[in-house]
């Protein structure tokens, strides 16, 4: 734990094993929280890259049938702010004053087995990734089990800071059902009309085809040419600007992912793209300001001198592993610097530390608001100036939390606006301003809202609020408790910050996408799952600071980019040493890694068999008349077996054969399910709102469930500009200058 840094005075038991928990924890330790990690003897750490997961943490080995322990786990107990347990361990007594944080994969709808793949199965996230068979995909990276973790940290850090506002001790519960809705909020969104708008017409190499995977000379890249400036520039440098003259092609590159006009611009640019090596095409795309990256594994990101150079990767001197590379920091702070990362220590070495040291912790007193915080952010207000889908998701799930968060908008708004229903999915809770703050006035009407306000969140690129006049000298000048964050490509300094940088880029560039194809071509996954780690590490990040402001009194920039997140939101697999071997790597369309694990198809749709153990193997093989075993390929004579059985039953047959055999499985859900699906509404996964252009929706819950101080789904996002009179009278204009703003075009006119 460092002094100063932005979690300095929170103290955390974490009692878990599996990964969610375990990377909620690293994200704690990662941003200062004391964390003592409570092992029983002989525990053994077979989760993936434990040298990352416990990173920063204490561990102590406690045998709680030992008086002297299980005094010292009660005393640990007593005196935390906060447990971190998933199904591992058993519940925490309530405690007065205690945060207990419950993580788990069904959130209590299910009786399967906490694992990854049947979550993603059961969400539709399996059936959801574009492929090139239309089948559904096995995900190689615990995608879902990450955002847990990070949900669950938000969770903690939100619980706590509402705790220390007057708020009671209550129950955090995060469950993977809800994660994975969250990692797809912007695609399940359905109305009357229309679907999450992401899902449709995809496939491995992206959804439209300027923003895309493509094979150079010498191995791919990513081109990320997703608005009408950039489409420009990329056919300029390919001397095809007459492509800008085809009816086919006008409009925004965000509605050519139609499968006649994909088909016919990658026909045009696959040819002239092959012509030059990925490093020649980096360096002329690079000098265009043409959003692109090349497509390495992850041992080369690690390698990347780039990353070394920001910090992004550091070394580490591991107990087991010897010298390794491992991720930075989640987050940077001007203000309360995260600890620089200490490597993982040896299970049970801090047991004598942790039981001299734990008769004197003692949870810090606060003196309670009158009334008490409803919700974990009361009061807390928050200006939106980020577009697309990380800035927006940072402050709407602030928005959950129960900030009052204003999106302030351009008059042409946000470019995602076009992804009607997906903006819904990253903007909602939210009110809405337009306001030109390339003019003066605007300028000094954003910062009469930023002397009100508490966090302020933007994903401009570096530089752009400085030539705005509205950079972090001149925001603190007007508020020094003000917190501004910023979630950009590449980062707010350094040498890349200026480069433009969009989700794919930093899957392509990190190792994401090579991993999902394994041997064969990279695979651009339908998730966005950087945009989406880096907003809700972004989120965190805000938290953490805003704990920091309570104890310093002083607010922050923190700096949160996709960069720096591409390594953080895939920890467990991103560690570089000699004795570590590579994680399991996927392929063309990957049904799973063994015939025990993988997707099968049925008469009517597909599931997802997860046996982990022997007897659920020779069960399967009782099942389909053949011997099985746990290591049998996906590929070989069983799994042949098993695709004949299972492929002439129905789905709801095959699984009710193999919940009879007893062997882990659950359906493939697809899109049109999600929303009708019983398990899915028992976990709270769905909701209902009504937006006032699109009328009644169905799309995702709240993600994280406070006992106390529930999460709010106050409104669905807004139309642009619904809000700004009343935003503005609400600091105090008068009607008459509100209007004569509103005249001059300063302020624009509600929708």
């Amino acid at each position: 734990m460092a002094e100063d840094a932005p979690l300095a005075d929170l103290r955390v038991v974490e009692r878990a094993s599996g990964l969610a928990a375990s990377y909620a924890g690293f994200l704690l330790a990662a941003l200062g929280a004391e964390v003592v990690k409570v092992e029983p003897p002989g525990a053994a750490r077979t989760l993936p890259g434990a040298a990352v997961m416990e990173r920063g943490k204490r561990s102590a080995t406690l045998d709680v049938a030992r008086a002297v322990d299980a005094a010292c786990r009660e005393a640990l107990v007593a005196g935390a702010d906060a447990v971190l347990g998933d199904e591992s361990m058993p519940r925490v007594p309530a405690v007065e004053g205690l945060v207990c944080c419950r993580v788990s994969a069904w959130g209590g709808a299910s009786d399967l087995p906490s694992d990854e793949a049947l979550v993603a199965a059961a969400t539709g996230v399996h059936a959801m990734q574009w492929s090139w068979s239309r089948r559904p995909v096995w995900l190689v990276t615990p995608m879902v089990a990450y955002m847990t973790g990070m949900l669950a940290a938000l969770g903690v850090a939100a619980a706590v800071f509402a705790r220390r506002r007057g708020a009671p001790g209550q129950e955090v519960r995060v469950s993977g059902l809800r994660a994975a809705f969250a990692l797809n909020s912007g695609t399940y969104v359905t109305g009357r009309e229309t679907r999450g708008s992401l899902s449709q017409f995809g496939d491995p190499r992206g959804q439209m085809p300027t923003y895309s995977l493509f094979r150079t000379a010498d191995g791919w890249l990513f081109i990320g040419a997703l608005t009408p400036a950039f489409l420009v520039k990329l056919m300029t440098v390919l001397e095809r600007v007459d492509l800008l003259a085809d009816p086919r092609l006008q409009g925004s590159p965000l509605a050519f992912g139609i499968p006649e006009i994909k088909d016919f611009v990658r026909r045009e640019l696959d040819p002239i793209l092959a012509t030059r090596t990925t490093a020649e095409w980096l360096g002329v795309l690079g000098a265009a300001d043409i959003p692109c990256g090349p497509v390495r594994t992850r041992e080369q990101a690690l390698r990347d001198p780039d990353a070394r150079g920001l910090g992004l990767v550091v070394p580490l001197e591991d107990p087991r592993l010897g010298a390794t590379w491992q991720p930075g920091e989640p987050a940077l702070f001007s203000d309360t610097p995260a600890p620089r990362p200490r490597p993982a220590r040896e299970p049970g070495a801090d047991t004598a530390a942790v039981r001299a040291a734990a008769p004197a912790w003692r949870r810090p007193s606060f003196a309670p608001s009158v009334p008490p915080p409803r919700v974990c952010l009361e009061g807390i207000r928050v200006l939106d100036l980020a577009s697309f889908i990380a800035g927006p998701f940072c402050p709407m799930l602030l928005a959950d939390l129960g900030a009052e968060v204003l999106k302030i908008e351009s008059a042409d708004g946000d470019p995602f606006r076009l992804a009607a229903f997906g903006f819904v999915g990253w903007n909602r809770g939210k009110r809405s301003l337009v306001l030109d703050l390339k003019r003066a006035e605007g300028r000094e009407v954003f910062l009469d809202l930023a002397r009100r306000a508490d966090v302020v969140v933007d994903n401009f690129r570096a530089g752009v609020m400085e030539r705005l006049g509205l950079g972090w000298e001149t925001l603190r000048g007007v508020n020094p408790r003000l917190i501004h964050t910023s979630i950009t490509g590449y980062g707010s300094s350094g040498p890349l910050a200026t480069r433009p940088g969009f989700d794919p880029i930093f899957q392509a560039c990190s190792g994401l996408m090579a991993a999902q194809g394994g041997a064969g071509d990279p695979v651009f996954h339908m998730i966005a799952y950087t945009d989406y780690s880096a907003g809700a590490l972004g989120a965190l990040a805000t938290v953490a600071a805003l704990l920091a402001r309570e104890r310093t009194g002083r607010g922050q920039r923190v700096d949160v980019s996709l960069f720096r997140t591409s390594y953080v939101m895939q920890a467990a697999e991103m560690i570089l040493a000699a004795a570590c071997p590579s994680p399991p790597a996927g392929g063309r369309d990957f049904l799973g890694p063994g015939a025990c694990r993988r997707l099968y198809a049925c008469a009517d749709g597909w599931v997802c068999v997860a046996a982990t153990a022997e007897a659920h193997a020779a069960a399967l093989g009782r099942l389909v008349g053949v011997p099985l075993a746990l290591d049998d390929p996906a590929g070989g004579a069983a799994a042949a077996a098993l695709e004949r059985v299972l492929g002439a039953l129905s789905r709801a047959a095959a699984l009710a054969r193999l919940a009879a055999a007893g062997v882990p499985a659950a359906p493939c859900v697809g899109f049109e399910e999600l929303f009708a699906d019983p398990l899915l509404h028992a976990a709270g996964c769905v909701v209902e709102q009504t937006h006032p252009a699109l009328g009644p929706l169905r799309m995702s819950g709240a993600f994280i469930d406070f006992e106390a101080t529930p999460a709010v789904l106050r409104r669905s996002a807004p139309l642009l500009g619904a809000d700004g009179p009343a935003a503005l009278a609400e600091i105090g204009y008068a009607a008459e200058r509100i209007a004569a703003l509103i005249d001059a075009g300063v302020v624009g006119r509600p929708a």
